[in-house]
């Protein structure tokens, strides 16, 4: 499980499981192994002192901050909030001092209450971070055990992740269309390295240009495929998506051409651009992302041609074309290739709006049922751009937690 400790939570809906099952087993267990020293704060704040030093954990000692207030209500202690630029916090006491855990808007906070020398209080504090990392794993295997029922009700959000993999396809793309120049470059060479061989050697520039642009042109191919999929499940809730018969973890793992068939089905544009994709996915990114082997039975070999010799042939299949292998790419395939990828974009906005719309406004997207009938709503009243708007409004606040 991972997440970032300067980042506020993620809107969900965490109904109709009110309490996840074992959960009076695991806090049972936490009461007599990490936590056996915390209880619940003193009802009068009043009395505990006015003096306080302030900790802020790290990521790494707080990946996720939830699990640890979780653990601490697990064991009865409440939790409060949001509030003020705060989404939770937890009073509590340790062995007998008054203590506060908070999520504030820079970073998960340890507030111990104490009149006494602070290096004490820092080492005090120590200990309290020490046990309240001891109970991540007993929550994590809380919450995994669960996780079959969670994700039956659709109780998962998928991190959209769009923005950073189409940086990683335009930044290849602008390589491969316009690749650094490269001077011709001519070595001579008279024989003083004690070979005694004396002559000269060229590179061609231009040669060294097309093969880097190849380069960058399979390194595009391979970030558009990976944006593709990952928009496909991202679009998946905006589907006729039901967790009760869908596998969302199973259609994660699932390949681009299957994600693709289960968002557009048998539609006859869709079918015509998966065909045309895979012709090119075929041709220009399998055999670099197996091996260098061409997909299917066959692979990339020298043919050994009577009168001529070895040369390189790409075999598809035992049955198929065979293409010779001299120059892997010309000016000509990677704008064919880009081209058709524009295309494709295009189309993706005429045919997925609404999903296109959100996805590009790096929201995360949700698979439970509240999010999915306020899409089906707002698409059918025609107000689902007020309905991302909304969502974009809610975002904001839980990221500043301006509650």
């Amino acid at each position: 499980m991972s997440g970032s400790s300067g980042v506020a939570g993620k809107v969900c809906d965490p109904g109709p499981m009110t309490q996840l099952p074992g959960a009076e087993t695991a806090g049972d267990y936490l009461r007599r192994t990490c936590l056996r020293n915390f209880g619940t704060p003193r009802p009068d704040d009043e009395a505990r002192p006015r003096k306080f030093v302030k900790t802020t954990l790290s990521p790494l000692d707080a990946p996720v901050p939830r699990l640890l207030a979780y653990a601490l209500e697990l064991i009865g202690i409440p939790a409060h909030g949001p509030g003020e630029k705060v989404e939770w916090w937890i009073n509590f006491t340790y062995e007998g001092t008054d203590c506060t855990l908070a999520h504030e808007k820079f970073g998960v906070r340890i507030y111990v209450y104490t009149d006494g020398d602070e290096a004490a209080t820092r080492a005090l504090t120590v200990r309290i971070i020490h046990k309240l990392e001891a109970t991540t794993r007993t929550v994590e295997r809380l919450i995994l055990n669960a996780s079959p029922e969670l994700l039956r009700h659709g109780k998962a959000t998928v991190v959209n992740q769009h923005l950073n993999l189409r940086r990683a396809y335009d930044y290849f793309r602008d390589r491969a269309v316009n690749p650094a120049v490269i001077e011709d470059e001519t070595i001579e060479f008279d024989g003083s390295d004690g070979t005694g061989l004396a002559g000269w050697s060229f590179r061609s520039g231009r040669a060294q240009m097309d093969l880097n642009a190849f380069h960058d042109l399979v390194a595009a191919l391979t970030a558009y495929l990976s944006a593709l999929e990952h928009d496909l499940v991202l679009a998946l809730p905006f589907t006729d998506f039901d967790p009760t018969k869908d596998n969302l973890t199973g259609f994660i793992g699932f390949r681009w051409g299957q994600k693709f068939d289960r968002v557009f089905g048998q539609d006859k544009d869709a079918r015509g651009y998966k065909t045309r994709l895979t012709e090119v996915v075929e041709r220009w990114r399998n055999p670099y992302s197996h091996g260098g082997f061409e997909k299917g039975n066959g692979s990339t070999v020298w043919l050994h041609a009577p009168g001529v010799g070895a040369v390189p042939v790409g075999l598809t299949s035992t049955r198929s074309r065979l293409a010779l292998a001299y120059v892997p790419a010309v000016e000509s395939d990677i704008t064919s290739v880009f081209a058709l990828l524009d295309e494709l974009d295009e189309w993706l906005l005429r045919r997925l709006p609404d999903e296109m719309a959100w996805i590009d406004s790096g929201l995360d997207c949700r698979f439970d049922e509240t999010f999915r009938a306020g899409v089906r709503a707002a698409q059918e009243a025609g107000l689902f751009p007020a309905f991302l708007r909304r969502a974009e409004y809610r975002q904001a606040m839980v990221d500043n937690m301006d509650y």
